[in-house]
């Protein structure tokens, strides 16, 4: 987490494309989100293909690019297959907004660890903050009227694009020079 504040929020919002690409292969490959292993499969392939476009707008390099779409990975897969044995497939706004507090605190947990071993100032404020957006991005995604029935394991474009902007602010707080102390 080297890179200046001003070089990272244009790639950090470019990296909304992860959303909507990983989320259709893992649609593709595991089918809708409607059973637990399917649940499971496709949030493990979507949370791989945002964790990788927003490692690449990170620049993380190597080991931590790795551990960084293995977070995202495991927190969507494992929020997803969690939520649909609790309710089964995501059907109305309300699930799909407790949806996105879920997987957004399960990913911004594994994501904050990983903030914290590269020594960030505040990496904890990194996992309500991603709860908070990927509510807010599924809630964007059901209010535009994207059919939840068809068993995303992840809200679309525009979903994508509000949760990036306010994650994108908080990578801007996190990266925040401390405050100069004064005598």
């Amino acid at each position: 987490m080297t890179r200046s504040r001003r070089s990272l929020l244009m790639p950090w919002l470019v990296a909304v494309i992860g959303f909507p690409i990983g989320g259709f292969i893992g649609h593709l490959v595991a089918g809708p989100a409607a059973t637990v292993a399917a649940a499971l499969a496709s949030g493990l392939i979507a949370g791989a293909g945002i964790g990788l476009a927003q490692a690449v707008a990170l620049s993380l390099r190597s080991s931590s690019r790795i551990a960084w779409i293995a977070a995202t990975a495991a927190g969507l897969g494992v929020a997803l297959a969690a939520m649909t044995a609790a309710t089964g497939q995501i059907e109305t706004t309300a699930e799909a907004v407790i949806l996105g507090g879920l997987s957004g605190l399960a990913i911004g947990t594994a994501q904050a660890a990983l903030l914290v071993r590269d020594r960030v100032a505040n990496a904890w404020l990194w996992a309500p903050a991603t709860g908070l957006a990927w509510s807010i991005g599924w809630l964007v995604t059901a209010s535009i009227g994207v059919a939840l029935v068809s068993g995303w394991p992840v809200f679309g474009l525009s979903g994508a694009l509000a949760a990036q902007v306010i994650t994108g602010l908080a990578v801007l707080r996190l990266l925040r020079p401390p405050a100069a102390v004064t005598a």
